[in-house]
Parts: C-alpha cells; structure tokens; sequence
C-alpha cells in the first residue's frame, strides 16, 4: 500500500495505490474543468497554499503540500509528450554528471590539484584554492554532441509509456506520473502488464479519462474510480 491520495473537491480523497489507477469522470463538463485546473496549477498560476484549491495531491507522509507537488509528475496527454524535452534531457544530464563525481572523484580531485597547479605558476604569491566545477563543462560537452534519447524503438503508444516510466524511475525522485487518457491508448493486457511492473517497482500512475462505464471489465486488474454524469461516486 502506497501514503498517495488525491483530492478534489467536492468529493472524498481517492486513495492511490501502486500501480495504475483510473480516475474516470464521465461527465465531459467537469472533465474538462479537472484538466484545466491541473493545467493552471502546472503553470504556477495555482498556489499550492491556497486552502480553497480544487485539487490537491497527498504524496509525501507528512503531507506537505509543497513537497508533495513536487513529487508528483504532471505529464498529461502521452501522445504530446517529448521524452526529448529540455527539462527532460537537464534532468538526464544532472544524473550523468552526479555519477560521474561519484565515480571518478579521484580524478576530478587531481584535475583540481592540476589547475590550481596551473594558477599557482601563473599568479605566485595568490594563496587562495581554487575549486573545478564538473556539472557546467560536461552539460556543455554532451549538449554540444546533440545528446537526446533514442525514441527509434518505439512501435506503439504503449513502447512510449513504458519509456516514460522508465525515465522518470532512473532520473528523477517522483512518487506519482499524472497522464490523461491512457485507457485509449493501450489494450487490456498492456494496462494489466504495466500494472504489475508498476507495483513491482512502487511508483504510482493515474490516468483521467471521461468515456461510458456501467461495470469495470473483470479482467483489468488496475484499480479504477468513475463518476458518473449525476456525480455519483463508484470505486472498483
């Protein structure tokens, strides 16, 4: 069991376990309301201390709201989205750079030694040391070499969601990946497949949909909410 739970207003929190979880309005009005105030609180234009705001996500144990939004992955619709993105491709980068020092911390201590060697001759008399920072010349370097993650592979939407997953469980600390449609893109036996991946893993991924539903399909193993056109709540 996961500490996730969302809220939104007007209704209960929507406990949120490992592994995939619909939360399926059927209603297209406020659908579209839940998609634009997400969209607003992405942007920065919601405060995350406005204690009348619509949505509100519980991640961290404590929860703290500000920290929880930052664990929390608002990606949105996947067939947009650019795994290639320049915030995507810094955070790849920072990874790269952070197990480097790691790594070779004793040649970046010598190539320290070795340039403060190299000022020492240039400014005698100068007693102040001086430190080589690794993470802006390598960001350089490897932007220089049109560094970007090779999509090539990808047959289908589902190829996209898992690489999706991956990058955010190798490169980042998010404990909850915020899609919206994803029961259109991907089959049954995808959904069921990922799921269990997910839950093997512990990381969460919620997917907003708005289509007809009288019954959950016994055979989807992923947990799913749906409210329907009068706002009556039912949990599978």
């Amino acid at each position: 069991m996961s500490p996730e739970s969302i809220t939104i207003y007007p209704y209960d929190p929507f406990d949120i376990n490992y592994g995939i979880t619909f939360l399926n309005l059927q209603c297209k009005e406020e659908f579209s309301n839940l998609l634009f105030k997400l969209n607003q609180l992405k942007k920065h234009e919601t405060f995350v201390d406005d204690v009348d705001q619509y949505i509100h996500f519980y991640v961290d144990e404590k929860d703290n709201l500000k920290s929880s939004l930052k664990q929390v992955a608002m990606i949105g619709d996947l067939t947009s989205f650019d795994i290639n993105s320049t915030s995507n491709l810094k955070l790849v980068l920072q990874k790269i750079v952070s197990d480097n020092e790691i790594i070779n911390r004793d040649k970046i201590e010598n190539l320290n030694k070795q340039i403060n060697d190299l000022i020492f001759d240039s400014i005698m008399g100068y007693e102040e040391v001086f430190d080589y920072e690794l993470l802006p010349e390598l960001t350089k370097l490897l932007k220089s070499k049109d560094f970007k993650i090779d999509t090539g592979n990808w047959q289908n939407y589902y190829d996209k969601l898992q690489s999706v997953v991956r990058f955010y469980v190798e490169f980042s600390n998010k404990k909850l990946l915020l899609f919206h449609g994803l029961e259109r893109l991907c089959s049954l036996e995808q959904l069921n497949e990922l799921n269990d991946y997910l839950k093997s893993i512990e990381l969460a991924v919620v997917s907003l949909e708005s289509y007809p539903m009288s019954l959950k399909n016994p055979d989807l193993n992923n947990r799913v909410y749906s409210i329907d056109e009068d706002h009556v709540r039912f949990d599978y």
